[in-house]
């Protein structure tokens, strides 16, 4: 039998408590029964060596991707099986490891076979990102979803709209080296072997608008945007003095001349999709 930590985050949006009661509950019928919660972010998020000293085997993360990233990152160094859960927003990693599943089949489906992957990353300075980057002036299309997130209607109508699209029409434009196209943003997401590379478009308000319901809908990447290739590297360029970017959807800031790299996570993914067709 495994021991199992399961880490929440209370101040999202989406939490509740019956579902945390749930997922609990699906963990002890599936003989891997939960024995510690750590709730964040009132509760320090554990690191490898507490991990390992409590014989910790399974992680499970039941949040949205930011609030994933930064466990994954205080957890960095522990060789335990980590169980990302969807449970925010858009919850692009947990789709990455489970497909569609919903969190009782997922915990279900681990409880059987903990088949665990090693993922690749972007990595730009410090920060690491398991989804994805965006750097550009379109990343102001988050505070939008955070405002859509918490019903600030008013705001949302007045103010964050309104800002998304001006910034999106006439923001710095952001690129990369040895590309003479530039975009309102750049988006670097890890594959196999390299990061796959593409350029938002925001030239029209059709565009723009095509934007802010990707983004309302939960998946951003389903805006209109131009495939650069890949690479293991990329190297940012833009006019400003300061480019916005979002880590795994969580806001950062870059320079002109920060490179975007490919890197490896050092966790063991369980996953449970099953494994690609020979």
């Amino acid at each position: 039998m495994t021991k199992t930590w399961l880490i929440v985050n209370e101040a999202s949006g989406s939490y509740d408590a019956a579902v945390i009661a749930d997922i609990v509950t699906w963990f002890a019928q599936s003989d891997q029964p939960v024995d510690c919660i750590v709730r964040c972010p009132d509760e320090e998020l554990p690191g490898p060596e507490k991990l390992r000293n409590a014989g910790v085997d399974t992680l499970a993360i039941y949040a949205g991707d930011g609030t994933t990233n930064s466990a994954l990152k205080a957890a960095a160094g522990w060789d335990g099986g980590v169980l990302i859960l969807p449970g925010g927003t858009m919850n692009l990693l947990a789709r990455a490891l489970h497909g569609e599943q919903p969190c009782q089949a997922i915990i279900a489906e681990a409880g059987r076979d903990a088949r665990t992957r090693q993922l690749n990353t972007v990595e730009i300075g410090d920060s690491i990102a398991y989804v994805g980057v965006i750097a550009g002036p379109t990343t102001s299309w988050a505070k939008v979803r955070e405002h859509a997130r918490h019903t600030e209607l008013a705001d949302l109508v007045f103010n964050a709209i309104p800002a998304a699209i001006s910034e999106s029409l006439s923001g710095p434009q952001v690129g990369i080296a040895a590309n003479d196209q530039r975009f309102p943003a750049i988006f670097a997401a890890p594959r196999e072997n390299m990061m796959a590379l593409c350029g938002f478009t925001a030239s029209t308000i059709g565009e723009v608008l095509s934007h802010a319901n990707a983004w309302l809908s939960g998946d951003f990447r389903e805006g209109p945007r131009v495939d650069l290739g890949s690479a293991t590297s990329a190297t940012l360029v833009s006019d400003a003095d300061t480019i916005g970017l979002l880590i795994d959807g969580e806001p950062a800031e870059a320079r002109p001349g920060d490179t975007l790299r490919l890197g490896h996570a050092p966790h063991n993914f369980i996953e449970t999709r099953p494994p690609a067709a020979p």
